[in-house]
């Protein structure tokens, strides 16, 4: 094992944890068993702190970007939190995959030489996805723990790898997973963490007057409001105004049948299941709420680059 599983064997020795099955897989030639636990929730004293639902403060935008992978500001101005260093993986290893990938063309196929050859070629590009992961964990870690109510812009990824000038960068970057890994973190933490529309003109409207403006080129860095005259950072005042419309989301739209945080149930419990022989019914009266499962083990070694 990679990581230290006394905290793993102390829950399961004191029954607040118990192993479901594990997963046996190969990548690149690395053997890799992760174990699926189903778990008891955090402990309060590391979760959030339950807010009223009347409470619409809190919320932090999330800016993410190429020249700073993330920018965090609240409603009042204030940035909490800026990533700029991130270590580009791909853009790091590029030299050595390309030329990695001249040996595998130059064996013959079917060659023992040529398998040896993809075989080095799977393992650098392993490196490139494992790295980018563990950065990304380490920055959503940083946000979910500071703070309970988040809120990211719904980015067509998609459509941004057509503009071959920065699919690279963009691919390298890791928005999507870092935005998954946001989620379920909230989540274990009783925090939340929400989606903008697609189409909300973070970036081209004001902080200040709520003036939406033409929009701006990716070399302009600096945001200047041609109503007001209001100058800020680019990426800081796109995340203000997702902290925004965060809070005034919350406020004048709620949700009745909302009852609680979503976990992940088990499969056996999860919605549409039908009742085994003997079991009550979700209709019947003293149904348990559902338990959460969680995933414990040695590190992924899978992943794209």
């Amino acid at each position: 094992m990679r990581e230290d599983t006394r905290r793993l064997r102390r829950m399961i020795r004191t029954g607040r944890a118990r192993i479901r099955y594990a997963t046996v897989s190969c990548r690149a030639g690395r053997w890799t068993i992760t174990v699926t636990v189903e778990a008891a929730d955090l402990h309060p004293a590391r979760q959030h702190p339950p807010r009223p639902d009347t409470d619409s403060s809190g919320w932090v935008g999330v800016d993410r970007g190429l020249t700073a992978l993330i920018v965090a500001a609240d409603t009042t101005g204030r940035q909490v939190e800026r990533v700029g260093d991130a270590p580009r993986p791909l853009r790091t290893a590029l030299p050595r995959l390309r030329r990695l990938s001249r040996h595998v063309s130059r064996k013959q196929r079917g060659s023992r030489n040529r398998a040896e050859a993809v075989a080095r070629l799977g393992r650098a590009h392993l490196r490139v996805a494992n790295v980018r992961r563990h950065f990304l964990h380490e920055v959503a870690n940083r946000l979910v723990k500071t703070h309970d109510r988040l809120v990211l812009e719904d980015l067509y990824t998609a459509g941004m790898l057509r503009n071959r000038r920065l699919a690279a960068a963009i691919s390298d970057a890791g928005w999507a997973d870092l935005a998954r890994i946001i989620g379920y973190q909230q989540r274990w933490r009783g925090g939340q963490a929400i989606s903008a529309p697609r189409w909300y003109p973070s970036t081209r409207m004001c902080s200040a007057c709520r003036t939406v403006g033409p929009a701006l080129p990716l070399s302009v860095r600096i945001f200047a409001c041609d109503e007001c005259g209001h100058t800020a950072d680019r990426d800081v005042n796109a995340a203000i105004n997702l902290a925004v419309w965060a809070e005034h989301h919350h406020a004048q739209t709620r949700d009745p049948e909302v009852r609680g945080p979503v976990t992940n149930a088990s499969r056996e419990d999860g919605p549409g299941q039908r009742p085994r022989a003997g079991e009550t019914s979700p209709d019947d009266g003293g149904t348990p709420p559902p338990r959460t499962s969680v995933t414990a083990g040695t590190p992924e070694k899978g992943g794209v680059s």
